[in-house]
């Protein structure tokens, strides 16, 4: 598997290198760290001096940024392979998105500062803006991540299930995890006239469906040597996947984007976006 680590000096960006103890080595491994030169194009500012002062602030940006990839590659777990470092003027989702599509790159890891919800669907943040347009699975990480032992797997379709199974089929991680599939029926509205009992009969049915469609899948991850169980329920997904999350003291949830286009999902949100604003523990969007 080939990772990528965005860094930035933040503490969510320690944590993102401390969560690499919990992987198994990748093939190739890329620390990318952003320079981001304000412009000063001020009317009272002759262009000489915009451009010695320009000067000046990458001479200085490109010091520390070398000494926080320095100090990142010490914090590297031992067996990781060479370690190819970015080092770039430029926005940091430019670089990030830039790096691993040039590098054809499996994983992008990246800390969150913890903004609140509003403010990232209104301002952007760099984790949310890479989450939405990145070309490979994405990891986002707020807190230290102590240790990956359990996973919670929210599924809902074919797509989903199929892409969350190719990425675990990778064996990401440097130790066994147990993986707890979950389903959750929405239980849209129906149109009216309907009887309680066509919706009861709606509601077997769905849950039956589901039940098929998890056996199928922990049957899976048995044959990759992954230990799994299945639970299926009724609900706002979003919400029943958090308390789950809670209940089983998941120490990461891996789940699917569903498709929904960038443009949409900043617009509207999805099941993926509500995770992962509210989620205290690591969110793994896979593709």
């Amino acid at each position: 598997m080939k990772i990528i680590v965005a860094i930035d000096g933040s503490p969510s960006s320690r944590h993102a290198l401390q969560a690499l103890a919990h992987l198994a080595p990748p093939e190739e491994f890329v620390l990318v760290h952003a320079i981001a030169i304000p412009d000063f194009n001020y009317a009272m500012i002759s262009p000489d001096l915009r451009t010695e002062i320009q000067a000046e602030m990458e001479a200085k940006l490109r010091k520390e940024g070398e000494g926080i990839l320095s100090q990142a590659r010490e914090k590297l777990p031992s067996d990781f392979p060479q370690v190819q470092k970015i080092h770039q003027i430029g926005h940091p989702v430019d670089v990030i998105l830039e790096t691993a599509r040039s590098s054809k790159s499996h994983l992008i890891i990246l800390g969150a500062r913890g903004l609140g919800a509003f403010k990232e669907l209104v301002l952007g943040s760099t984790s949310h803006r890479v989450l939405m347009h990145a070309p490979c699975s994405t990891m986002v990480i707020k807190e230290p991540v102590p240790r990956l032992k359990k996973i919670l797997l929210p599924v809902e379709g074919e797509e989903d299930i199929a892409i969350a199974l190719q990425f675990l089929a990778r064996q990401p991680f440097r130790e066994p995890v147990d993986i707890d599939v979950i389903a959750v029926w929405p239980q849209p509205q129906l149109a009216w006239p309907i009887t309680l009992g066509q919706t009861k009969l709606l509601e077997m049915k769905a849950i039956e469906a589901a039940q098929d469609r998890m056996t199928s899948v922990t049957d899976r991850l048995t044959r990759m040597n992954y230990s799994s169980q299945t639970k299926v329920g009724m609900g706002d997904p979003a919400f029943a996947i958090l308390e789950q999350a809670k209940a089983s003291e998941a120490d990461m949830i891996l789940m699917g984007t569903h498709g929904r286009g960038g443009l949409a999902r900043f617009l509207i949100g999805s099941v993926s976006n509500s995770v992962l604003h509210q989620a205290d523990c690591p969110v793994l969007i896979v593709r």
